[in-house]
């Protein structure tokens, strides 16, 4: 099929040695990197979930096969939902935004949204995360009918749990009310998983959270909340200094920078490792000098495999597919970088997933 954009995740002697490979690499690259704490493996499943930006689909009322990869066209790439969404296994659905119950997408009604596309998320046998505020917009809550609402809306048999991103517009009262209406959500659906997703540094401070950060984690706290996860976005470090990330060659190491941040969350917070997840922006991201490249996939990959972290996501399915020109800015459709495949990226970090090969 011409515009076809999934296929089978291949995954296996290939993937194998690609493995091995990224293990020897990953062994040999944290034997070098400053300031690595080696973590024991735990055995809790790793969640592999990608985001997927349904902020960019222009018909929301047409499945979600019709609506991915849309990007402000006029037009959408028309693909079975069979195809669209073969070989995974959860998705990160992005993002909805303004008051719990009242939400949208991007300005698209949140009923229709899911109407359109629960449905074909179960057909096609695939569990989905509902992420919250992001990068342009906010999630904000302040009821528990509100929230209870929200939850109902993307209720299904193949709802993994709510992931919610608190960046930099939120005030402290309403990081507070958010924090406690999850909580009191918990309480009450208990088998969803929760997630917080927040900006992080890599620099060599022992604090690895800006300021909104540390309030969502103080909320946490004295919510006295369990079994959650802290999700880190691992991404726009910022120029190449020492006060923004870990440098290597006069660049922001990505690799080196995230396991700095996972370090420094787990030490200042008491978090164990498989509390914490981590989400790269694959290619060029908006803070040009940093660069996500395939092998900083697989090395962090690895790490997240090997130390026990809780789950491995990237910014975003969208992107995972070359630009069909030179870029040297980051691209909500495509990720950059010259010379790498559609779904490269997805293929790096599939075999975190991948059932173990039979003898």
């Amino acid at each position: 099929m011409k515009h076809q954009i999934f296929s089978r995740l291949r995954l296996g002697w290939f993937s194998s040695i690609v493995c091995l490979g990224a293990v020897v690499a990953l062994v040999s690259y944290l034997w070098t990197s400053p300031d690595i704490n080696i973590f024991s493996p735990h055995k809790t499943p790793l969640l592999f979930s990608p985001y997927l930006d349904l902020n960019l689909a222009t018909e929301v009322t047409t499945p979600l096969s019709n609506t991915f990869f849309s990007a402000n066209t006029k037009s959408s790439l028309k693909m079975p939902t069979s195809e669209l969404l073969k070989g995974f296994k959860t998705l990160t659905l992005a993002f909805a935004s303004g008051e719990c119950g009242t939400e949208h997408w991007g300005g698209l009604n949140a009923q229709t949204l899911a109407a359109a596309n629960i449905q074909a998320l179960q057909q096609a046998d695939v569990g989905y995360m509902i992420s919250t505020g992001g990068a342009d917009d906010m999630f904000t809550c302040s009821t528990e009918k509100g929230m209870e609402t929200f939850i109902t809306r993307y209720q299904s048999s193949h709802l993994r749990g709510f992931d919610f991103n608190i960046e930099a517009q939120q005030t402290e009262a309403m990081i507070q009310s958010l924090v406690h209406q999850v909580r009191l959500a918990m309480n009450r659906h208990p088998d969803l998983r929760i997630s917080f997703t927040l900006a992080a540094t890599g620099s060599g401070d022992h604090n690895s959270l800006n300021l909104t950060g540390q309030r969502v984690m103080n909320a946490i706290a004295k919510e006295e909340m369990e079994n959650y996860h802290i999700n880190l976005m691992v991404m726009n470090y910022g120029h190449a200094d020492r006060g923004n990330c870990v440098v290597r060659h006069d660049q922001c190491d990505m690799v080196a920078s995230a396991i700095h941040a996972v370090n420094n969350l787990s030490r200042k917070y008491h978090l164990p490792l498989n509390y914490i997840e981590v989400t790269p922006m694959v290619g060029i991201n908006d803070e040009t000098s940093n660069v996500f490249t395939l092998e900083d996939a697989h090395k962090l990959a690895t790490f997240a495999k090997t130390y026990g972290l809780g789950g491995l996501h990237f910014w975003s399915l969208n992107r995972d597919m070359a630009c069909t020109s030179a870029s040297t800015r980051a691209s909500a459709t495509c990720h950059g970088l010259p010379g790498i495949d559609k779904l490269a990226f997805t293929q790096a970090f599939a075999w975190l997933t991948a059932p173990p090969s039979q003898p």
